[in-house]
């Protein structure tokens, strides 16, 4: 999963933290699916594994499913 602490001290532009994860694409580590998995997916699912209506009533429901 991603995970990222952009607020960090140590992230002198938060605006690189998301094209750097890229690079895993890039470098051919990850095809396009897998990062969307990586970035989004993943967690989507670990958070209504236990509860389907996790994202009930926001604006993510409207994107989901977002993995199969």
């Amino acid at each position: 999963m991603f995970a990222s602490d952009i607020g960090h001290w140590d992230v002198p532009d938060l605006r690189g933290v998301l094209p750097e994860a890229w690079e895993l694409v890039d470098h051919g580590l990850l095809d396009e699916a897998q990062f969307r998995d990586f970035t989004c997916g993943n967690i989507v699912h670990m958070l209504t594994a236990g509860n389907r209506d996790f994202f009930a009533g926001t604006a993510v429901s409207e994107q989901l499913p977002l993995t199969v």
